[in-house]
This record gives C-alpha cells, structure tokens and sequence, in this order.
C-alpha cells in the first residue's frame, strides 16, 4: 500500500514544485474569495479510507524525524495563490530546528491551497485532506526546509510533502461530518464538512487520523 501512498505523495510534489511559478503568475491569478459566498460555492477531496490508514501509519514513523517541529499561532487567514496556499503563523515552541526564535513570524508554505476554477465551472478547495488553520488557534506543524528562493520579507518554510498535510490542531476536533463521495472522484461540498478538522471517507479513516494526532500531541504537548 505504501507505493500507491508515494505516488500519490509525487503528485503532490509536482504541484508544490509549482509554486515559485505561481509567485511570479500571483498578480493574474483569480481570486475566488471576492466572489459572494464564495466558501459555499466550492468542493473538497475527503481520504479513502485504505489511503488513510496506511499514510497515517506511515506518518506515525516518518513525521518525528523531520528537520523542523514548531508549535504555531495563525495571525492571518490562509491565503491561496496559485496551485499552492501560504499562511503567516508566530511561533509558540521549538520542537525541532535551528536558526528560529520563539515569537518570531514566518510564513508556511503548504503543499496545496489552492482555489481551482474547474471544467464546468466546478470549483475546488485544494487542502491534502486536512483542513485549514484557524487564526488565533494552536496548532503542531511539521516542515522540511527554509525556502530561500523566495525572497519575502519574513521568512517562508516550507510544510513537510506528505499526502497529508502534517498539521495538528491542538484543540478537540468539533466535528465528524462523514460524506459518500462520486464513483468517478472523492470530492464533497466543502460548506457541509468546513468544520472538520480532517476529510475522510469513513470512520475507520478518521480513527486512523485521530490515533495519529493523538500520537503526535502527546509527543509534542504544550
């Protein structure tokens, strides 16, 4: 199960490797949240339940040993650029890495976050099943490196490229809306399930991802 989890992983690092493009494309890129209601009018991928499992458990070993484990503060809302999202956080406690100070801000950069106008005027929300960060909430965040490239003028790290984003909020989920997906794709409207904090197909998926972060925060406590 493990090679269909990297393929699906590669994918996403294709996407991500986008993002210095989408730097440079940000002043033509549409942004959907000027639209009306714009949050009701998009769809969200939820994680199948045997995906879950196996990249939960893969997770469960790999997250401990990335370079960078940072409890975060959002102090502003997500923002979507293009094929990717970026989100400026201060940190609250190093965990692991070199070179951060406490209270210092940064921007994170996600493996998605995109808005995506589709075919029929199909709008998505691109999240790596994982909901976004609340401003003002606490969250556990693993990063792999310091994006240098891009020059902004705090300093940008870039989220772990796991097929889920590695994101743990240290508040109690609020809510566990499980919704059937197409046979032909795993997207659902995303106004029916924003308030979960993970997108999955099943209980068993969730479970698998509760059991992780549980893992997780007991790693990594306040």
């Amino acid at each position: 199960m493990k090679i269909r989890y990297l393929l699906h992983g590669l994918a996403i690092c294709v996407i991500v490797g986008l993002a210095i493009f989408g730097r440079v494309k940000g002043n033509s890129y549409t942004d959907l949240r000027k639209e009306e209601n714009y949050i009701e009018q998009l769809m969200v991928a939820e994680l199948p339940e045997e995906i879950a499992i196996d990249a939960c458990g893969d997770m469960l070993e790999d997250l401990p040993n990335s370079p960078i484990i940072l409890r975060v503060i959002p102090t502003e809302e997500m923002e979507h650029l293009f094929r990717t999202g970026r989100q400026k956080v201060t940190i609250e406690e190093i965990y692991a890495g070199e070179d951060l100070e406490i209270g210092e801000d940064i921007y994170l950069y996600f493996n998605t976050g995109s808005l995506i106008l589709g075919e029929d005027d199909v709008k998505s929300i691109e999240l790596s099943f994982v909901n976004v960060m609340k401003k003002g909430s606490e969250y556990l965040v693993f990063l792999s490196h310091k994006v240098d490239a891009l020059k902004e003028s705090i300093p940008v790290y870039q989220l772990n490229k796991n097929f889920i984003s590695p994101i743990f909020s240290y508040d109690d989920p609020k809510a566990r809306v499980i919704l059937p997906f197409g046979e032909d794709h795993t997207y659902v409207p995303y106004v029916e399930v924003k308030e979960n904090e993970f997108f999955g197909e099943t209980e068993k998926a969730f479970e698998a991802w509760e059991n992780l972060k549980s893992e997780m925060l007991l790693a990594y406590p306040k």
